[in-house]
Order: C-alpha cells, then sequence, then structure tokens
C-alpha cells in the first residue's frame, strides 16, 4: 500500500509509488478560487497568439485537449499579445507625450473568445500611469470581457503591484494601488466578474488589498505570483505562508522556471545558440555571469536536476510532473503553459497523486544549497515588467 495525503478540500489521493495506476484526473483532482471550481493546475496562455494558419491549428488542438481532459482553467491578461516594442508608445503616453496609448494588447483575450468558450478564464488589469481612477478599471475589465465574449469575467486579477512611475528618479511617485482595489470591487459589485485577484504582491500588500476589498464587501481570491524549485527565497515561501492565513489563494506562474526543471533543455541543445533567452538559459545548466541570469556557479542547477530526477524516477513520472506536483504539495496552483496536446497529456501527469513528505523535503534540501536563483530570461524577468521605456521592478516583501 502507498502512503495517503488529506487535503483540505478532503479528497484523499495516493502518494507517487513505482507499480501504481491513478485513475484520477483534472475532473477530479480539484481546488477552489473564491466560487470557482478549478483543477489543481492551470494553463498559461501567454503564448496563444499565433502568427501562421500552423500556429492557429496547434493551439486550437491544444484547447481543445485540455478542455476535453477537464483541464479547463486557463489564465491570460489584456497585455498578453503585446510585444516589448509596441509598449513603447503606451509607456511615451504615460509621460504625458500627445502619443496614442490604447494598445496595451489583448489578442490573446480574444482568442481565447473561441479557445476558452466552456473554459474558466481568468485575466488581468495592467496598471498604467494614465489609469488614474477606479472607473478606468471598471472600462478595462468592460473591455476585457468583450474580448473574451462573456458577460461576467471568472477571475479578474490586477497584474503587479503599480510599479510603473516614471518620474520615480525625480522623486515623483503616484501609487495608485488603492484606486485600482476600489475598480475592482466596482466591477465585482456590478457584476462584470465573479471572482477578483491580484499578482506578483507580497505578505503586505496582499493583506492590505484583503482588507481593503473586505471594507467594500468583496472577498480577495487570488494571488499569482512566481514560485517554483528555483524560486522561492525571495519572498514567494513567505507570500505563500501569508495567503494561506489570510484565506487567499495561491496561483504559481514560471512554474517549471521556463523549461528548466523539465528536463527537456540540456547542453547540447543550448551551446551555440546566440539570442538572449538561450544564453541565459545555458548560464543555469552550466554555470556562468551576465544577462538576466546573473552569476551563476559553475554546474547551474545540476545539482538540483540530479535530485529531481532521482524523484522522479523513484515514483515513475517525469520531473516535469514531479516539479509541477511539488507546487501542488505546497498549497499551490501551478500554472504551466502548453504548445502542444503532449504536453497537455504531461501537465496531467501532474494530478491525481502527491509526493510524499519526503520527496518533498528532498527536493527543499537540493533546493536550498543552490547559491542562487532563477532570475528570468531574456526580457522575461522573475521580478520585474519591461514597461517601454525600461524594466520597473518590486519586491514580495
Amino acid at each position: 500500500m502507498c502512503p495517503v495525503l488529506t487535503l483540505a478540500v478532503n479528497v484523499r489521493y495516493d502518494t507517487a509509488c513505482p507499480g501504481h495506476t491513478f485513475s484520477t484526473t483534472a475532473r477530479d483532482d480539484r481546488t477552489r478560487i473564491g466560487t470557482l471550481s478549478v483543477p489543481q493546475l492551470g494553463i498559461g496562455t501567454i503564448a496563444w497568439t499565433p502568427k501562421t494558419d500552423e500556429d492557429e491549428s496547434r493551439i486550437t488542438s491544444v484547447a481543445r485537449a485540455a478542455k476535453s481532459a477537464g483541464l479547463n482553467f486557463f489564465d491570460t491578461a489584456e497585455r498578453y499579445g503585446a510585444s516589448p516594442a509596441s509598449l513603447i508608445p503606451a509607456a511615451l503616453a504615460g509621460l504625458g507625450l500627445p502619443i496614442d496609448s490604447s494598445y496595451l494588447g489583448g489578442d490573446c483575450e480574444s482568442n481565447l473568445a473561441n479557445w476558452g468558450d466552456g473554459a474558466i478564464v481568468a485575466t488581468k488589469f495592467t496598471p498604467t500611469p494614465w489609469r488614474r481612477t477606479a472607473r478606468s478599471v471598471v472600462d478595462a475589465c468592460t473591455e476585457s470581457a468583450k474580448r473574451l465574449g462573456v458577460e461576467q469575467i471568472d477571475l479578474y486579477q490586477v497584474h503587479m503591484p503599480d510599479i510603473i512611475q516614471p518620474f520615480s528618479a525625480l522623486g515623483i511617485m503616484e501609487r495608485k494601488d488603492a484606486v485600482y482595489w476600489d475598480g475592482l470591487a466596482e466591477c465585482y459589485h456590478r457584476g462584470l466578474v465573479a471572482n477578483v485577484g491580484v499578482s506578483n504582491y507580497g505578505p503586505t500588500l496582499v493583506e492590505q488589498a484583503q482588507e481593503a476589498l473586505a471594507r467594500r464587501g468583496v472577498p480577495l481570491a487570488s494571488n499569482q505570483i512566481n514560485f517554483n524549485l528555483l524560486y522561492r527565497r525571495q519572498g514567494s515561501l513567505a507570500t505563500l505562508e501569508r495567503c494561506s492565513e489570510l484565506g487567499v489563494s495561491v496561483l504559481a506562474y514560471y512554474p517549471l522556471a521556463m523549461g528548466l526543471l523539465t528536463s527537456k533543455l540540456t547542453l547540447s541543445k543550448l551551446q551555440g545558440k546566440r539570442d538572449a533567452r538561450s544564453k541565459d538559459l545555458l548560464r543555469y545548466l552550466d554555470g556562468g555571469s551576465g544577462g538576466t541570469a546573473g552569476q551563476v556557479p559553475e554546474g547551474g542547477i545540476r545539482p538540483l536536476l540530479a535530485v529531481l530526477h532521482t524523484v522522479a524516477a523513484r515514483v515513475g513520472k517525469t520531473p516535469a510532473q514531479v516539479s509541477l506536483n511539488w507546487i501542488i504539495c505546497k498549497g499551490a496552483i501551478p500554472i504551466p503553459g502548453a504548445s502542444s496536446p503532449l504536453q497537455v497529456e504531461e501537465n496531467l501527469g501532474a494530478l491525481g497523486w502527491r509526493l510524499s513528505e519526503a520527496d518533498v523535503s528532498e527536493l527543499d534540501q537540493a533546493a536550498d544549497k543552490l547559491a542562487f536563483e532563477f532570475n528570468g530570461c531574456g526580457f522575461q524577468t522573475s521580478d520585474s515588467k519591461f514597461v517601454g521605456y525600461g524594466f520597473e521592478r518590486w519586491q514580495l516583501d
């Protein structure tokens, strides 16, 4: 007999063990975000912006496979679909220049009007310098709902703290976080959204948001943060703990650290590539300095990967499935991407079972031994957003 874990949702799952067959699927292995019943694993859709007919067909098959399997929780944002270059005019408009600031993306939301039909879809509001009122949140929410083709958005999140402060170097700051919380409350009371959430909030800010929303009679359903085996110490674990105390669900983006925790990225595949992302990924795997990765000791993350492979072999799962299950065991909902039906199938293999406490502890100890953490790759960073004129950063307290 394999040991069992009893979850807070009062469902029991066998811990993984060799030779054991699991029949539980995403329809059974579920949790709650506010009023929503969702699988313990979602799907991030930032890459669901096809450039060719082939891309369109591929993503259509991915969405169909996911919904068919019960992986029916999709996460998107109004910003998804916007290239870094397209955000420059919007940023300049925030400086007061007479430039069109209307385009923030939205392409992915429009695509999900079809691909997300019948699924639970979460999207996000982007804080910007020119969005200064609660009404701006309501207006943005209304436009997102139109693009998504729904009357009510399942989960509407603030994408990040109000970090876009173009005049901060001059000592001029206009923090509008509280204004945006009022906007979320307005959306909720108008019935535009079923649930509200935040993203990239640390323990202090998430508590302030919950208190502000509670005064308006609105529950805070979720907080989405960067969280994985390679990104735990920079406030993520403390945020997860505080959210648990507050009853706020945690969603984890970058759950596989951009592929580093899948075992599919190898030195031979990355060596010789010249793009910034590949060079950063190579630094994480092999060591080196520079780029977004920063200073990575010789050997990189390979000691952790060795332990991850050992645990995966022992429980009869892939390294990616173990990495995702580790997040679930920590009490968060991972949101990996999916670019093919096969990837949907692999993601599904992270559900219906749980790592043992000993497995989780072994992975924790291996991660603790690394002297660095995952900072992101290229323009995609762990603690900042590219906002047109540069990067603006935040800290999880």
